[in-house]
């Protein structure tokens, strides 16, 4: 890349405003992607003002005309010029109340005009053009009346030969500004190809992403600290934990491989229950443990930083540890995380199948952390993966292992999985049984009883075996079996990476569609799954707030826990955000010619224009967003809602 963005650390690749955006704040205070009613209102005051703005324009446009035809060229003054001879400024005034005289003389809609509303008018437009217009207050006499005669006094303008254009032009300025400017729809990439690049684009674009791979691997050294942090965190929790069998993992994308040396560290601590103890009592000594190990993490070398979240859905201990080559390395430890370490050992398996798959999640990634996407409250960077192997299992780049018991998948399979996906019966039988249509059941109380009968290999036909991770099935081939799977799929990576985009930033609907790496589909029809239902049709965004914390627009199935939504935490205004940033990955991607400015565009590589961080603007103006949040802004029947913006008004070209 002609910019190296593959090599840019994560930390120092955002800019100086990424810790308070980490918090989900830009500089101006806003969300990544703003709430709608802050677009809505934002919008509704820009056009007050650009109401206000033309009115202002038309009655100083007239008052300047006016005072320059009838008012009192006063003596000529001396004025330096900049290079320092001098010249002549010609200053013209008349008397306030003659300016409102003679602008009701202009007959219908002017009479009314008064005092007050020309120098608010003109007070507003001289602070534009300091010196061009100015008002002056009369000086009042020694018996307290005023003088409105001398030409001295009241309004004054002062200008120069130019002086009228250029206050228009100044006025047309501000009123510019005050128009609300949109994202682009860039609807024209929903039908663009990378085939239109040359030989030579592409092969240097699939090097490019190839390179972002490098990004993704700590140093040998930075590894070696990192397992020596896991063994010294194990010899600390079997000093608190004596008597029972403790180990500590990896897991999370230092297990699969996919980090940098600045990456979190994620270590799970698998402890043994006390034997006979009930759920309880297990539970209670759990977190006593916690709490013990927190202590003594707090008394060591090296920890800075140590707290104990303990009443989470997954209590952790948040840390941070400076290793003795000075790296400073922050991380959790979550308790009997075997679902984690499960979780991150099925990516690895996937990561291993192609290398495009490690290609193609390695630049998403990186795009994830550059543009201010992933983060812990909305959509991690395995919500995003999850998207990715979704993707890749639909296009055959890679099987759908959960599915299988072979690596060798013939048409007839994939046609199978295809039927599946139509199939609301279908992809009923793969999930468990209800127990009471008031109350869903989840895979622990179901247990595992898939539709009445076991999930079978799309291949051969044969029930998969009932691997189980804390109580949750977690089946997935993997082994040698794995090196006899051949991709049908011949597509390079970039291409691969610029439809995922596509897809997702102009296809993929998030009202009708789940995504689901379990059946390889980013169509699974919300409707067939009874955890992620869709859209209730009386939930509308007429009410903001009704809308943020009732509607889970982004539905990404989680491969283990089938009751889990990835996509949870995502407000809809920040799904659609991210379909935007989508579309505008896939318009990055393409060549030149696609791009609106041509000459900014030759500039950066296709990839080092994809890695661009935001530009202050999208944190600053909430409006622009408008355009990204279309179908929020849609209403839910005709008339039921007057539009919140009109292109047609509000739209500047470019």
């Amino acid at each position: 890349m002609r910019t190296n963005s593959a090599q840019k650390s994560s930390s120092s690749s955002s800019s100086s405003m990424l810790p308070a955006l980490a918090k989900g704040l830009g500089p101006a205070g806003v969300k990544r992607f703003p709430y709608i009613n802050l677009v809505t209102s934002t919008i509704r005051n820009k056009r007050e003002g650009l109401m206000n703005n033309g009115r202002d324009f038309d009655l100083v446009s007239t008052v300047t005309k006016t005072i320059l035809d009838k008012g009192t060229v006063n003596d000529i003054e001396p004025c330096a010029s900049g290079d320092g001879s001098i010249g002549r400024v010609h200053s013209h005034s008349m008397p306030l109340q003659s300016v409102v005289r003679a602008l009701r003389q202009r007959g219908k809609g002017w009479r009314r005009i008064s005092a007050n509303r020309v120098r608010t008018a003109l007070e507003a437009c001289g602070q534009l053009a300091p010196g061009i217009i100015s008002v002056v207050e009369p000086d009042p006499k020694s018996d307290g009346s005023e003088v409105d005669s001398d030409p001295n006094h009241g309004l004054i303008v002062q200008q120069t030969i130019d002086a009228c254009s250029t206050m228009e032009r100044l006025l047309c300025e501000a009123k510019s500004k005050a128009h609300v400017s949109f994202l682009p729809t860039l609807d024209h990439v929903a039908s663009a190809r990378l085939s239109s690049l040359s030989h030579s684009q592409l092969l240097e674009l699939n090097t490019d992403v190839a390179e972002v791979v490098r990004f993704w691997q700590p140093s040998a050294f930075n590894v070696s600290e990192v397992n020596a942090l896991v063994t010294r965190i194990e010899a600390l929790a079997r000093v608190v934990n004596q008597g029972r069998f403790v180990t500590a993992r990896l897991f999370g994308s230092r297990n699969y491989g996919l980090c940098s040396n600045l990456s979190d560290v994620d270590i799970t601590v698998s402890v043994s229950s006390p034997r006979g103890s009930g759920a309880q009592e297990t539970d209670a000594s759990n977190r006593s443990f916690f709490r013990d190990l927190a202590a003594i993490l707090r008394k060591s070398a090296g920890f800075t930083r140590i707290i104990n979240v303990s009443h989470a859905r997954v209590p952790i201990i948040k840390f941070v540890f400076v290793t003795p080559g000075k790296y400073r390395l922050e991380g959790d430890i979550s308790l009997n995380g075997s679902k984690g370490l499960a979780k991150s050992r099925l990516i690895a398996t996937y990561l291993g199948l192609d290398p495009r798959v490690r290609q193609v999640l390695s630049v998403l990634k990186l795009w994830g952390i550059r543009r201010d996407i992933t983060n812990h409250n909305t959509l991690n960077s395995f919500g995003l993966m999850m998207m990715a192997i979704a993707f890749l299992i639909s296009r055959k780049v890679v099987p759908p292992l959960q599915m299988l018991a072979t690596a060798h998948v013939t048409p007839q399979a994939w046609a199978r999985l295809a039927k599946i996906h139509h199939s609301p019966h279908k992809i009923a039988m793969l999930y468990p049984v209800i127990n009471s249509a008031s109350a869903p059941t989840t895979p622990e109380s179901a247990s595992f009883q898939f539709g009445g009968s076991a999930v079978r290999c799309l291949q051969s036909g044969a029930d998969l075996p009932e691997w189980t991770v804390e109580g949750t099935r977690a089946y997935y081939l993997n082994g040698g079996e794995l090196n006899r799977w051949r991709s049908p799929n011949h597509d390079s990576s970039a291409a691969l990476l610029f439809d995922m985009f596509r897809y997702y930033g102009f296809e993929f609907d998030p009202r009708l569609h789940a995504i689901s790496p379990r059946l390889g589909s980013t169509t699974i029809p919300r409707a067939s799954l009874y955890h992620l239902p869709p859209l209730d049709s009386e939930t509308t965004i007429a009410d903001p707030n009704k809308w943020r914390n009732k509607v889970r627009l982004l539905a990404i199935e989680d491969p283990f826990d089938l009751a889990v939504n990835c996509g949870r935490n995502a407000p809809p205004e920040w799904v659609e955000g991210l379909l935007w940033e989508m579309r505008r990955a896939a318009w990055a991607l393409l060549p030149t010619e696609h791009h609106h400015n041509r000459h900014q565009a030759k500039q950066h590589s296709p990839l080092d224009r994809l890695l661009l961080p935001p530009t202050e603007k999208i944190y600053c103006d909430p409006g622009i967003w408008a355009s990204a949040y279309h179908r929020a802004l849609e209403p839910p029947l005709p008339g039921s809602m007057a539009p919140v913006f009109d292109p047609a008004v509000d739209c500047v070209p470019d």
